[in-house]
C-alpha cells in the first residue's frame, strides 16, 4: 500500500541513493526561481535532474501544480520551475522569485548587445556599460526614465551613474536566478540566459519601440 501510494504521487525517485544527499537542498534552489545546469555547484544537482527529470516532473505538477521544464540541448541544457506558466499553483508567493521591470528591459538589452548585435565575446562588465551608453544612445532616454521611475532616488544621479548601476543589479539578480556567472569585472552568460529568448523574443526585437514609450 506504500508503494502505491508513492508511486500515485510521484516519489520514487525518493528511493534513489542521491535523493537524501541532494533533494532536499535541490527543491528549495528550484522554488527560489535558480535555474540548474552543467555548471559550478550545482553539476551535481544537474545530473541528478538528468537521471530522474520525469518523476521530479510528476512530482511538482501533482503536489504543487507546477511543472519542472527542461530547456536546450546537449551541454546546453537546463532545468527550471515554471511557476509562471500556470495561473494556479501551491508554491507561496514569497518563494518566487520576480524580476523588476527594468532588470527585464536591461536584460532584454544585453541579450541584444551580445547574440543579437554579435557580441558573443563580451564579458567586461566595464565594457558592458560603456557599450550601453555609446553605441545603443537610443536606448538612454527612455532606460534612464524607466529606471527613475522605478527607483525615486534615482533622480539625484547622473546618466551613466544610474546605468552603471542597472547594470550591476541586473547581472547580481541574474546571478541568482543562475542566468549568468558574475565577478567583479567579470560576467558570463549561461545556457539558461536563454530564458530570456523564449519568454521576451518579441521585447527584444522591438526594444526600441517599447523604450520609446518610457521618453
Amino acid at each position: 500500500m506504500e508503494n502505491d501510494d508513492r508511486e500515485k504521487v510521484g516519489l520514487d525517485f525518493l528511493a534513489e541513493d542521491d535523493s537524501e544527499r541532494l533533494f532536499g537542498d535541490l527543491d528549495y534552489l528550484l522554488k527560489d526561481g535558480v535555474h540548474i545546469q552543467n555548471f559550478g555547484e550545482n553539476s551535481f544537482f544537474y545530473d541528478y535532474l538528468v537521471k530522474n527529470h520525469s518523476e521530479l516532473n510528476a512530482y511538482y505538477l501533482r503536489l504543487f501544480g507546477v511543472p519542472l521544464r527542461r530547456k536546450g540541448e546537449g551541454s546546453h541544457q537546463f532545468y527550471y520551475l515554471d511557476y509562471h506558466s500556470r495561473e494556479q499553483n501551491h508554491i507561496p508567493e514569497n518563494r518566487r522569485f520576480t524580476l523588476k521591470n527594468e532588470c527585464v528591459i536591461m536584460g532584454v538589452i544585453i541579450y541584444k548587445i551580445i547574440f543579437f548585435d554579435g557580441n558573443l565575446e563580451l564579458n567586461s562588465v566595464d565594457k558592458l556599460k560603456k557599450t550601453i551608453s555609446l553605441d545603443y544612445e537610443e536606448y538612454e532616454e527612455g532606460l534612464l526614465k524607466l529606471i527613475v521611475k522605478s527607483d525615486e532616488a534615482g533622480k539625484l544621479a547622473d546618466d551613466d551613474e544610474l546605468i552603471d548601476k542597472m547594470v550591476g543589479k541586473t547581472l547580481l539578480e541574474f546571478k541568482k536566478l543562475g542566468w549568468v556567472d558574475y565577478k567583479g569585472d567579470y560576467f558570463e552568460t549561461l545556457p539558461s540566459f536563454h530564458r530570456l529568448l523564449y519568454i521576451y523574443e518579441d521585447v527584444i526585437k522591438n526594444i526600441k519601440n517599447i523604450l520609446s514609450n518610457y521618453q
